[in-house]
């Protein structure tokens, strides 16, 4: 399997919320972050937001991911978890 193009890092805050939600929501939390490692912008249902320079995306009916991808060096920064 080919290196995926973007980097993927989680903030200490959205490392804990990860560790918070059900294994259910975790597991759907772990598929979108292996889109966002090849696509960030490709995320079914994400949206960014230019004011503030983040994207958001929603772990299907459970709750939102928050991240910001930097160009260079290609990563992702999964800024916040939320679950509903």
């Amino acid at each position: 399997m080919p290196p995926s193009p973007y980097r993927l890092l989680r903030l200490e805050l959205a490392e804990r919320q990860y560790l918070d939600v059900p294994d259910d929501t975790r597991a759907l939390v772990d598929e979108r972050l292996t889109l966002l490692e090849s696509d960030p912008s490709g995320l079914p249902g994400a949206t960014y937001d230019a004011a503030s320079d983040r994207w958001s995306a929603p772990i299907a009916e459970r709750g939102l991911i928050l991240y910001a991808v930097v160009p260079e060096p290609a990563t992702v920064i999964v800024l916040r978890l939320v679950a509903l």
